[in-house]
């Protein structure tokens, strides 16, 4: 992993950090369509937390259609998406 991403990982540790940083990824999203930077950013709040197995067994979903996701090789279900927004203790809503 770079010097960045562990950078990174340590900052999203902090819950407001964590926060702030999703409110950020989900705007760009919305501006710029770019589904794999969004679920990217899902992704390291997730390893910020913990392993990804835990998360996964936590939230009910399975890990390997998880790290398609990650991966940007699958577009996950809004079902899908609430579980893991609702697993990290996140919501959705239109403002």
């Amino acid at each position: 992993m770079s010097n960045l991403n562990d950078f990174l990982l340590e900052q999203l540790k902090d819950a407001e950090f964590q926060k702030e940083y999703m409110n950020q990824s989900l705007a760009q999203y919305i501006e710029d369509g770019n589904f794999a930077s969004f679920f990217r950013s899902l992704e390291l709040v997730i390893k910020s937390r913990g392993t990804i197995s835990g998360f996964c067994e936590k939230a009910g979903i399975d890990r390997a259609m998880l790290y398609s996701v990650f991966k940007g090789e699958r577009v996950p279900k809004v079902d899908t998406l609430a579980k893991i927004l609702k697993t990290l203790g996140y919501s959705l809503k239109v403002a």
